[in-house]
């Protein structure tokens, strides 16, 4: 999982990083993901693993 994540942070695409952590944990829907990922997708790692967490976050809360 821990390389999945870097991919995800590493990649230059919100669509993409999304879709690989989607693809890993099984989650179908964009739903909470097109609500979570801002328009443009930052350049600085932090930014991205925090929105990425976030995004985490509020998906765990829509499944429960």
């Amino acid at each position: 999982m821990t390389n999945l994540l870097e991919r995800a942070i590493s990649t230059d695409d919100a669509d993409r990083a999304a879709k690989i952590i989607q693809n890993a944990l099984g989650i179908e829907s964009d739903e909470v993901a097109n609500y979570c990922f801002p328009n443009s997708w930052p350049r600085h790692r932090e930014q991205r693993a925090r929105i990425i967490g976030d995004w985490l976050r509020a998906e765990a809360r829509y499944l429960a």
